[in-house]
């Protein structure tokens, strides 16, 4: 990991450290969701040792909200979920896209201390650089594509209720070729209307402002200047041929 993204996590586990769980969690307990086992594992395992698997089932069990107990619950579990998504291990079984969605529904925002919502922006700001290295291939019937997609990494801080704007700052101000191989991987992401081009992803069907500014973001012309400068620096054949395709 990354030292500018340990040392988040590790302001995020101070920042929120007083939280604590009393009592039983606010889970649903049918067939479905969470075990009566599983919520005492949970509530008995030190939270930095809490396993994925078993944050996750209290991801999908956890559906109520509310601005009281219920906040300082989550905030309690927050910091291991911003270690989780660090590591590659996101506390959900539908992966990265949506798994901080619970914070989507909050009102972080307008009632959190500000050295929480701070903690928070700083986390995504860093956590975007942090996976842009990230450039293994996988093969596709229409040619290779990266593993990982940087598309995930942007839903997920929409749908936390996180600053679009600044993530994407984040990423501009980032070096390449690294930045501008993922701007190619998820120029192909885009849809064209007639009112533009927006990013397509299910989980931002409704946002109907986010996506079509990653989709301007997207398709300015200093990111073709970019990738045309990256591919000249690019050692790797196929992701030279994934950039060249995103620019013709």
């Amino acid at each position: 990991m990354m030292p500018q993204l340990q040392a988040v996590i590790e302001d995020a586990y101070r920042i929120f450290g007083d939280y604590r769980i009393r009592g039983l969690l606010s889970v649903c307990h049918c067939k479905f969701c969470m075990t009566f086992e599983n919520e005492h594992r949970l509530l008995n395992t030190p939270l930095r040792e809490v396993p994925a698997a078993l944050l996750a089932e209290y991801t999908a069990s956890a559906h109520s909200w509310d601005d009281g107990p219920v906040a300082r619950e989550f905030r309690y579990f927050l910091p291991r979920y911003l270690e989780l998504i660090a590591v590659n291990d996101p506390p959900d079984a539908l992966g990265l896209e949506i798994c901080l969605r619970r914070l989507g529904t909050s009102t972080w925002r307008e009632t959190w201390p500000q050295q929480e919502q701070d903690v928070i922006d700083r986390f995504f700001d860093v956590f975007i650089v942090a996976s842009l290295p990230r450039l293994e291939l996988a093969s596709w019937p229409a040619g290779w594509r990266l593993e990982f997609d940087l598309a995930d990494v942007l839903t997920m801080v929409v749908t936390a209720g996180g600053q679009l704007d600044r993530v994407l700052a984040a990423w501009d101000g980032a070096d390449d070729p690294p930045a501008a191989i993922h701007m190619a991987a998820m120029r192909s992401d885009l849809v064209e209307t007639s009112e533009g081009q927006y990013f397509h992803s299910a989980y931002l069907e409704d946002r109907k402002e986010e996506a079509p500014r990653i989709g301007a973001f997207l398709t300015r012309p200093e990111v073709v200047s970019r990738m045309e400068a990256a591919f000249f620096k690019i050692e790797e054949p196929r992701l030279q041929q994934l950039v060249s395709d995103a620019i013709y």
